[in-house]
């Protein structure tokens, strides 16, 4: 019963709200967890779950260590699950209306220094399609500040190699379309994946025109991704752990610290908030041409 009504609430976030694919996936694993320890104590029915229930599940997460960024998001599905059920007159009172997520501190993002960044991407890659493409991916990455499902997601049709740039469509959150210059480095490792080890990767699997393949010839995953930069990283001797907006921040960083503009910076980045970047990184006093100084690695 409890899992058939967290599908429908799932289902009407993806179909009716819109949400991301990512963020519906992470609040049904939320849910079922949430679920599994009711189900433990006897409870199968949502309208049997009180306050003082959802209360000892919070009490659970942080005895089991879960960073408070993790407890917040955990409350933030069951309370938006709970007043679904609500609206739906599936339950008469709100259980999670109370409920309150930890105070979490704010830290600045880890940014990588041009010692690190240099000996990341000039690390050796094997000659083969796979390393190829994972030079590409990383050369790309740092010089453009790309998010992970931009990334993704990019298609062939977003790059222009003649001028050595990428065009990405206006989102419903930003509507201004982008042009993303990338220097020399990135154009050499683009170049080289995409005039045959693309090809070698998709290996006869239907081409849906997606850059950045895996090994099985369809487009990559975020935790693929994530799990290639871990490795790299790795392999160059960085000793903090790294995730992907480490070099999309490192690539922010890097353009004002060569004397881009700050809101130049940011609209190269795709971001609507104009005090987005500003929060975490110092403006500089040089005001430079930021589609200058994206071409970083020459």
């Amino acid at each position: 019963m409890m899992d058939e009504q967290i599908l429908e609430f799932t289902q009407y976030l993806q179909s009716i709200k819109n949400t991301s694919e990512n963020t519906v996936l992470s609040y049904k694993r939320d849910l079922m967890r949430m679920m599994a320890f009711m189900e433990e104590r006897g409870i199968r029915d949502v309208r049997d779950i009180t306050e003082d229930r959802l209360l000892d599940y919070a009490a659970s997460l942080r005895e089991e260590q879960f960073a408070p960024s993790s407890i917040t998001r955990h409350n933030t599905s069951i309370k938006a699950f709970f007043r679904y059920m609500l609206e739906n007159g599936n339950i008469e009172e709100n259980p999670a209306e109370k409920l309150k997520s930890p105070k979490i501190e704010k830290t600045e993002p880890r940014v990588l220094s041009t010692v690190e960044i240099e000996n990341l991407l000039s690390q050796r890659f094997t000659d083969d399609a796979k390393g190829k493409r994972d030079k590409a991916i990383l050369e790309l990455m740092y010089a453009t500040g790309l998010k992970t499902s931009e990334m993704i997601s990019l298609k062939l049709s977003n790059i222009d190699l003649s001028i050595g740039c990428i065009r990405l469509k206006g989102t419903a959150k930003n509507g201004k379309d982008r042009l993303i210059p990338y220097g020399k480095k990135a154009k050499e490792a683009l170049s080289a994946y995409l005039l045959d080890a693309r090809a070698q990767l998709l290996d006869g699997a239907e081409d849906d025109e997606t850059v950045f393949l895996n090994c099985s010839g369809v487009p990559m995953s975020r935790q693929g991704l994530w799990k290639l930069i871990k490795t790299y990283v790795k392999k160059a001797g960085v000793k903090s752990d790294i995730t992907p907006f480490t070099l999309r921040h490192s690539f922010a960083v890097h353009l004002v610290d060569n004397g881009a503009d700050v809101s130049s910076v940011q609209e190269l980045m795709g971001y609507s908030d104009s005090n987005t970047i500003s929060r975490y990184i110092k403006k500089r006093d040089k005001v430079k041409d930021p589609y200058q100084w994206a071409r970083v690695r020459n």
